[in-house]
């Protein structure tokens, strides 16, 4: 249980992003125009800190229907690659609730989770040459791909988030997208755990569907909400087949799994140092 806790927290993280007063400038832009504006000030941060709600329902075998909730709050350094989460999970069956403390570091060509739980340092290694290949890549080339399968983008209303104003954009990207980017990173050792064909595989994902709030005043974004679903259950699809047990490829062909995320203090976040506890952490592997 603590390994498939471990993974979604991981998920979670890896889909891993001065209001200007009386001013507005989203005002006569198209939805394509505020997103490419927010996007392209997104990949100039430096560091900025996110919280995060997840709602998650599954069914686990010889347990039956879980159903958690995730809320936390963390900061990312963008160069090197870090990041530190707090995480607090509520599992509502099971009555049980579990605090978490996550480090994720890039240390040379590696990328190392660190994470400490019920007072137990874990730390997986992901020691992928495609995965930090696709890390490294040069921010304004990721805009340009985003933008270039950005296929529906519609300006669905105003809310105030935080006391900033905002314009609430609903987009679609598609899969395309990420079958470039896997075949860009030939290296990304994935097939592995989907087997061979494995961009095929996961092109049964289908397209990516947000809700982004962006500031009116200077287009920053705010928030992001993805229902992830589909995603989960394009995965458990992928995995079938492969080294994976059964039962957990199941897991995830039927999950239901939502993801809100804030963003804030873009560039003025508190820097931070991993633990010296967190030296000696127990590694694990999935």
């Amino acid at each position: 249980m603590k390994k498939l806790v471990l993974s979604i927290i991981s998920l979670l993280v890896i889909f891993a992003m001065t209001a200007c007063a009386e001013k507005d400038l989203s005002k006569d832009k198209t939805a394509e125009e505020i997103l490419e504006a927010s996007i392209n000030a997104s990949a100039k941060w430096e560091n900025y800190e996110m919280g995060i709600e997840s709602q998650i329902e599954m069914d686990v075998p010889q347990q039956g229907k879980m159903k958690m909730n995730m809320q936390g709050s963390g900061t990312v350094f963008v160069n090197p690659m870090k990041m530190h989460m707090k995480m607090d999970v509520e599992i509502q069956d099971m009555e049980q609730n579990q605090s978490i403390d996550q480090y994720m570091m890039q240390e040379g060509d590696t990328f190392v989770i660190y994470q400490n739980t019920e007072g137990q340092w874990y730390k997986i290694v992901l020691d992928d040459p495609g995965l930090m290949e696709m890390i490294s890549m040069d921010p304004m080339e990721n805009v340009q791909l985003f933008l270039k399968y950005l296929t529906h983008a519609e300006i669905v209303g105003e809310e105030v988030i935080d006391k900033r104003n905002t314009v609430k954009i609903d987009m679609t990207v598609s899969f395309e997208m990420y079958k470039e980017l896997l075949e860009k990173n030939q290296a990304l050792d994935i097939t592995g755990i989907l087997g061979t064909g494995v961009i095929d595989k996961l092109s049964n994902i289908g397209d990516f569907t947000y809700t982004i709030w962006i500031d009116k005043e200077n287009l920053e974004t705010v928030k992001y909400y993805m229902d992830l679903s589909k995603p989960m259950a394009g995965i458990g699809d992928a995995m079938a087949g492969g080294d994976i047990p059964a039962e957990l490829t199941e897991i995830y062909k039927n999950m239901k799994m939502d993801l809100t995320m804030t963003i804030s203090n873009q560039n003025k976040s508190k820097d931070f140092e991993l633990p010296a506890e967190a030296l000696t952490a127990q590694e694990i592997t999935f």
